[in-house]
């Protein structure tokens, strides 16, 4: 089974993407925050020093919407070794990304998604897409039936669906939870595109779904808030046997380290993603919450032990 740590604002920031890396080791493929090409265009180096760490292992997620400017981001973007994924977002639903025509708003005009996809496939390394499996309410087939064949055409083979439709005049929670999921579409989808390596999202955080797939031939999968909520939890409803977990912390504590924008109260909120469920959680987190530097959290880590 291989697991995909979805791009989330807010969530999958460095530090949560270490220490996923680190746990899952090569089960896990990590996607940075959504970065816009113009980030990367006009403030390449504190941008890409601000999103990734020295040792990174993660694909960057980038949102654009002019060819030109792509081209620009991409072509600097080949210029980086610690980078070797690139994914470009269609399907994120926010206010503030409709503003300027990207994620999923960009997907209303298909001409132009072709002319930015031209664009990103001058990528030199690994290529994906992120998408919805519509535009709207009601389910669609000829919208992701044609974006596939367009994804197909273009040669980018791997799709990240996230297996709801997107509505544009809903915020991000509501897209969430107002479209339905839609597992039987997606699995129509990859019937009728078996050259295409699709790989689901949304909602995949319980044994009966990953069983459901599984049933049908699905072993790889992308998940969000679930990891962001609980990074243990694939092993707590009995899909993957974590090795070590002390070991892969201290580790990502090491890592975390050398961050030139080092912050330490996101390192704690990674951490926090640990302790779900274990004994004594809520005075661990206090005892966490009220450290001062870098070094408490490692002797606190190389001191105790949380898991048999």
């Amino acid at each position: 089974m291989k697991y995909y740590l979805a791009p989330m604002m807010g969530y999958s920031d460095c530090y949560l993407r270490c220490l996923a890396d680190n746990i899952y080791e090569e089960n896990i493929t990590t996607f940075s925050e959504m970065i816009v090409d113009k980030a990367i265009i006009h403030n390449e180096i504190k941008t890409l020093e601000k999103h990734f760490l020295k040792t990174n292992r993660s694909a960057i997620q980038i949102a654009g919407s002019d060819p030109k400017e792509i081209k620009e981001s991409i072509q600097k973007l080949n210029q980086i070794e610690y980078i070797k994924h690139l994914n470009f977002n269609l399907g994120c639903p926010s206010s503030r990304v409709q503003e300027n025509k990207l994620g999923l708003a960009l997907t209303k005009e298909p001409l132009l998604v072709e002319k930015c996809l031209e664009s990103v496939v001058e990528y030199k390394n690994e290529i994906s897409v992120k998408c919805r499996l519509g535009l709207g309410l009601e389910e669609d087939i000829d919208y992701i039936f044609s974006y596939l064949s367009l994804f197909s055409n273009l040669g980018i083979k791997t799709i990240f669906i996230h297996c709801r439709n997107g509505v544009l005049n809903l915020d991000t929670k509501k897209n969430r939870t107002i479209p339905t999921i839609n597992y039987e579409l997606f699995l129509r989808c990859k019937d009728k595109f078996p050259d295409l390596n699709l790989i689901p999202n949304g909602e995949i955080n319980t044994k009966s779904t990953f069983d459901f797939f599984v049933n049908h031939g699905v072993t790889h999968f992308m998940i969000g808030r679930q990891f962001a909520k609980d990074i243990l939890f694939p092993e707590k409803i009995g899909l993957y046997q974590i090795k070590d977990k002390k070991t892969a912390i201290l580790k990502s504590i090491n890592e975390f380290n050398s961050h030139k924008f080092f912050n330490l109260n996101l390192i704690k909120k990674s951490i926090f993603t640990l302790l779900n469920d274990i004994p004594n959680s809520k005075n661990i987190r206090k005892e966490i919450t009220i450290m001062e530097d870098i070094n408490s959290l490692q002797n606190y880590f190389e001191s105790n032990e949380f898991w048999n």
